[in-house]
């Protein structure tokens, strides 16, 4: 699974994951979270879109994250991520917690 220790604040974000097995059909959930803030994002045959969670190659287990320019602004320094994923029979996995930390973004010029 991927990774995800630190973001800055409004960026755009991709994260690249993998489960390691074939997840065709497969249904994935996940929740950035703090104490104030919450962003959701899942699969189409869950109620998101590929915009959110989209599956990229099945058979081997991979999909990626987006995570849009300005979802993130509204964090505290510190949340957490969840992963859930839900096979073809029902059963349900949390495949990924973690705490993330968020930094504020420097650059919010335009021009120099």
């Amino acid at each position: 699974m991927a990774t995800i220790t630190n973001l800055v604040k409004g960026d755009t974000v991709t994260f690249e994951c993998e489960a390691l097995e074939n997840i065709t059909g497969w249904k994935i959930r996940v929740e950035i979270y703090g104490s104030a803030h919450s962003i959701k994002k899942a699969t189409a045959n869950t109620g998101g879109s590929d915009s959110q969670v989209k599956i990229i190659d099945a058979i081997n287990g991979e999909f990626e994250i987006y995570i849009n320019k300005g979802e993130t602004t509204d964090f505290e320094h510190n949340a957490k991520i969840e992963i859930e994923m839900e096979d073809v029979s029902g059963k349900l996995w949390t495949v990924h917690q973690e705490d993330v930390e968020f930094s504020s973004e420097r650059i919010k010029w335009i021009t120099p």
